[in-house]
């Protein structure tokens, strides 16, 4: 059986502050009209990090349309493979990225990405860790979203121990590592007040207790990053007529993919498995 070519193009729109967001959209160009679906990068990581590109791939084969994208304030400059923009990296808040997720789901609906390609009408988020979570808060809010994925998703933005508040208040940045020749990378106050001054509106569990499309909870059993029991307290209040919870032995945060050299992608193929054969059941016409 031949497999559909997949076609793979990049692509660059301004936020609503002016900012660029670069992506790439795949499809198979024997599928027309079919669903989207919008990929939601990591904490530290971006479009073309990891199993990004692996899973943008397999996916448009599968038959979506898939688009991945970077946060216009993680750090990497135009369609680069590392966060060299230090500045923007500092000034990134929750806000901007749930504007940046709203942009491309503008561009999508106006037509601007993947015109002919895509089916407007089933759009499906897929969300890693943080970009769970901003996928989760933005889903609550936008009736354009027809299905939810998460992977690995945090339960809650609020990250930091009162100690490391205190001395990201003092200091007017938080350094991630503790020698900054290991990483010069920073976290501004922005960051912090966004979400103490917007903590209810932030709330992943909030929003997932007002999510009543179809959300598919993937969760490693190994995750130490982001512990499995905060996909067990989202799953709890989520409506769980509508929510399936899969929780998976033997992998963690990365489902042992964050290079093709861990296991050639063994486990996280299964990851895939189950995602598009869900998708598929969920975004049928």
């Amino acid at each position: 059986m031949s497999i559909s070519r997949i076609v793979r193009k990049g692509f660059a729109l301004l936020n609503a502050s002016g900012d660029p967001i670069y992506g790439d959209i795949r499809y198979s160009i024997s599928t027309p009209k079919v669903p989207v679906v919008i990929i939601c990068h990591s904490f530290m990581a971006f479009k073309d990090w990891g199993f990004f590109p692996y899973a943008a791939e397999k996916l448009a084969e599968a038959g979506f349309v898939s688009i991945v994208f970077n946060f216009s304030h993680n750090g990497v400059i135009d369609h680069g493979n590392r966060i060299t923009d230090l500045t923007k990296f500092e000034q990134n808040t929750f806000h901007l990225e749930l504007s940046d997720l709203g942009s491309v789901l503008d561009a999508v609906s106006r037509g601007e990405i993947g015109a002919h390609w895509i089916d407007v009408e089933r759009v499906a988020l897929l969300g890693h860790s943080r970009g769970g979570g901003i996928s989760i808060v933005k889903t609550a809010s936008d009736e354009r979203v027809r299905a939810l994925v998460t992977w690995s998703a945090i339960s809650t933005f609020d990250r930091w121990t009162d100690h490391q508040k205190a001395r990201w208040r003092s200091l007017g940045y938080l350094p991630l590592a503790k020698d900054s020749t290991t990483s010069p990378l920073c976290l501004g106050l922005k960051l912090l007040d966004d979400y103490e001054q917007h903590a209810s509106e932030l709330s992943i569990v909030d929003a997932a207790r007002s999510i009543s499309i179809p959300w598919l909870l993937l969760h490693g059993k190994a995750d130490v990053t982001v512990q499995p029991h905060e996909a067990e307290t989202l799953y709890r209040a989520s409506n769980n007529a509508t929510t399936d919870l899969m929780l998976l032995d033997s992998v963690g945060h990365l489902y042992n993919a964050a290079s093709p050299n861990e296991d050639h992608y063994r486990s996280f193929n299964i990851i895939l498995h189950r995602t598009t054969d869900w998708l598929h059941r969920h975004l049928s016409q």
